[in-house]
């Protein structure tokens, strides 16, 4: 599954790669507070910290974006409360994957929905550091106009699939600031 996130990876970058070449392409970050509940062997382990994500897509403004999405330049999470020992009280979970967005025009012109898919890996200073496998995402937000800069706030769901049986559960509310101009 693993290579087969990959290729879907480099696949997609190819044809950003294409799409780089006729102006397309735009560099998009939104800042995010997560909320992660990772279980391993029916432990359940609550961590909370301030995230990010950067995409690197090709757009049409308001309508639908495609592309890579990185995921975090910055940011930890540490736990709330106990911790099991296999993990420590702090951890980044690292995303790259790929990411479709898309506003509901029929509905409303602000609510878009968002898709993802791609490559996790868990940073830790405990010994289930480096376990990787996959994610999904999952998410809806409204993008408010305020004077060719738009502030879309969105609410998403990820669940990350890991090496060890490991399993994280992530939500993730989110505010990005776009320059349309």
């Amino acid at each position: 599954m693993k290579k087969l996130i990959i290729n879907f990876i480099l696949f997609s970058a190819l044809i950003m790669f294409e799409k780089a070449v006729s102006g397309d392409i735009k560099l998009r970050a939104r800042e995010h507070f997560d909320f992660h509940n990772i279980i391993i062997d029916d432990n359940n382990n609550t961590y909370r910290g301030l995230s990010n994500t950067i995409n690197l897509w090709w757009e049409k403004p308001r309508v639908y974006s495609i592309g890579l999405a990185f995921n975090p330049i910055f940011g930890s999470a540490s736990a709330n409360g106990n911790y099991d020992a296999r993990l420590s009280n702090k951890i980044k979970l690292i995303t790259l994957g790929v990411e479709g967005k898309y506003y509901h025009r029929d509905i409303s012109p602000n609510l878009f929905s968002r898709l993802g898919l791609g490559y996790t890996q868990l940073d830790t200073n405990g010994p289930a550091d480096g376990a990787e496998g996959y994610h999904a995402y999952i998410g809806a937000g409204w993008e408010f106009d305020v004077k060719g800069i738009g502030i879309a706030l969105e609410m998403a769901f990820r669940q990350s699939r890991l090496e060890r049986d490991i399993i994280v559960n992530s939500i993730t509310p989110s505010i990005g600031v776009h320059f349309y101009r």
